[in-house]
């Protein structure tokens, strides 16, 4: 029997579990709507995949408003985005602004609207253990480096990513292609130097699979068989990906701790091995992500699960909180896998409705982010974070009305919400 020493943190309305865009818009959400809200991020600062994971590149962002907009605006203001294709500054020399973020100016905003809303941030935290009374969660085990705590909240979200939440709820899951189960693939990411100047990047699956093939050319092998570079905002750096590891499994930490490893070490090694390559000898790696980036973990079961038919048909619902207007987009889930991302799949665009946001099996817990309800080839489409910053604004919108109103998460309005995301910017 494990002896835990606790220090009480407290009752909240809202408890945010995971720091990622989601989680950010969740709890900047719910603070502005007068709710007393605490943001539980394992990192040491905000953002998740699109910092930790060093995915700089806010996708399906152009139809969103509300915080996606508040992010573009700041960063926009400060020359810290540009272009994602073609080149990066106008005639005048001018900064052309684009999906590109500079990652470090996107951590200072996120700290600096959690502050400005009053939202309790914990860093190096994560959650532990929750207690349970059925389908209620009662008070959540939170540890940290400085200890154990315990909290209690009203109504928790789960903004994990990789859907822990829901699963210590005992809320059911789904992970993998509907045939083989497999995973979506994790990747390594790299900020790299020393490239030409004026070199923005490739374009395209063709341009990426010829850079792979021209360093095959070389002896250099990647796993991903192709090789993404595009040139970052401080138009010195230059964001690549050629690492893709399999089967990494949200229920399984060997699987997880083994892709670390292997990705690291292979774009360490093709970082080296490419600066043999005639033109690229001033090439260098700069870093590598904090956290490795994971597209899929748990998809949680909820009151509505979107469907392949969904988005095929490009249905639109009275609670829909976002219009997704990027395609199917699922990377090769073996080695000897298609590098076709479409795999045939043509997306109309489509709401993700409210019903989404929550799972069925709790009734004090709500989703944001990818660990939201829909099938497999759905989550490959809304996955990307102009969508899932979105899905954090409804969810943090919604819940603090749910306490305020003494609801339930299921028997909230959801058309409340869609009106509430119209408002604030959300194109429908």
């Amino acid at each position: 029997m494990f002896q835990i020493k606790t220090k009480d943190l407290g009752k909240y309305d809202i408890a945010v579990c995971g720091g990622g865009v989601a989680g950010v818009a969740a709890a900047v959400s719910a603070a502005r709507e007068g709710a007393n809200v605490i943001l539980i991020e394992k990192a040491g600062s905000l953002g998740g995949t699109l910092t930790e994971g060093f995915m700089p590149n806010i996708l399906d962002a152009a139809n969103k408003g509300g915080i996606v907009k508040e992010i573009f605006d700041f960063l926009n203001e400060r020359g810290m985005t540009c272009a994602r294709h073609g080149e990066r500054v106008d005639e005048s020399g001018k900064k052309i602004p684009g999906p590109l973020v500079d990652t470090e100016g996107v951590k200072y905003f996120f700290d600096r609207i959690c502050a400005e809303a009053g939202v309790h941030v914990l860093y190096h935290s994560q959650l532990s253990a929750l207690e349970m009374d059925g389908e209620r969660i009662v008070s959540a085990l939170i540890s940290t480096e400085c200890g154990n705590y315990s909290l209690q909240a009203e109504i928790y979200v789960d903004a994990s990513g990789n859907g822990i939440v829901a699963d210590f709820a005992g809320c059911d899951w789904d992970c993998g292609d509907p045939v083989e189960k497999r995973p979506s693939p994790a990747s390594m990411a790299v900020c790299a130097g020393g490239f030409d100047p004026a070199f923005n990047g490739v374009r395209g699956a063709e341009e990426k699979t010829a850079y792979a093939n021209k360093l095959l050319e070389y002896g250099i092998e990647t796993s991903a068989q192709q090789v993404t570079a595009v040139k970052l905002p401080s138009l010195r750096t230059w964001s690549m990906g050629m690492n893709f590891e399999y089967d990494v499994m949200p229920d399984d930490i060997h699987s997880l701790s083994n892709a670390v490893i292997n990705g690291r070490k292979e774009v360490f090694e093709v970082m080296e091995k490419h600066k043999t390559v005639p033109g690229y000898e001033n090439l260098h790696l700069l870093f590598t992500n904090a956290h490795i980036g994971i597209r899929e973990g748990r998809r949680i079961y909820g009151e509505y699960r979107l469907t392949d038919e969904d988005i095929l048909e490009g249905r639109r619902f009275e609670d829909g909180i976002c219009l997704v207007t990027f395609g199917v987009d699922v990377h090769k889930l073996k080695s000897d896998d298609t590098t076709d991302c479409r795999r045939g799949y043509r997306a109309k665009p489509y709401h993700i409705p409210y019903r989404c946001l929550v799972p069925k099996g709790c009734s004090n817990l709500m989703l944001a982010g990818r660990c939201i309800s829909g099938d497999f080839y759905p989550h490959a489409s809304y996955r990307v974070m102009g969508n899932m910053t979105a899905t954090g604004e409804a969810c943090g919108y919604a819940a603090a009305l749910c306490v305020r109103e003494n609801t339930a998460p299921r028997d909230f309005d959801g058309r409340r919400v869609r009106a509430f995301m119209e408002e604030r910017g959300y194109a429908m």
